[in-house]
């Protein structure tokens, strides 16, 4: 028997927190998102800055628990309309969902931007949202901050 849903349910995760962070630990943003159990296919954009020449970038999700195959096509470079230096695609097929939105600068790029998409598979209601880091090194004098706008949106196909 087919599987058919008239109105798809759709729930997007829209940051426009602008969380900072101001070293290499991971800082939350406020801003969350509630999926009940059940396989998700997403869509989305991540992406941070900062006026350090030496921190880097750094994002990811919260803690998450789930499993899903995950790709993240990452840009970094010295602004965001100079994202000139392209990462690739890295592909992940494992438990560690948090991993969906991870992407880093690898060099002490000041702006990054990554392009999310996959499946999720979670078996018990899941709350996560962003998170932002300094990447390479402590910076406290210039802040890593997470771009307004950065989001996932999840369609629930199971």
């Amino acid at each position: 028997m087919a599987l058919f849903r008239s109105t798809p349910q759709i729930f997007t995760l829209y940051d426009t927190t602008l969380t900072q962070a101001v070293s290499t630990a991971f800082v939350s943003s406020t801003r969350q998102i509630t999926l009940s159990a059940g396989t998700y296919q997403y869509e989305g954009w991540v992406g941070g800055e900062t006026a350090s020449t030496t921190a880097g970038v750094q994002t990811q999700l919260t803690t998450i628990s789930g499993t899903g195959c995950y790709v993240v096509r990452s840009l970094r470079g010295t602004g965001y309309f100079s994202l000139t230096i392209d990462q690739g695609a890295s592909r992940r097929a494992d438990n560690a969902p948090r991993l969906l939105a991870s992407s880093n600068t690898g060099a002490a790029a000041q702006a990054l931007g990554a392009w999310l998409n996959g499946t999720l598979i979670i078996t018990s209601a899941q709350t996560f949202g962003f998170e932002i880091g300094q990447r390479n090194a402590t910076d406290a004098a210039n802040a890593t901050i997470l771009s307004t706008g950065s989001y996932i949106r999840f369609t629930k196909i199971a």
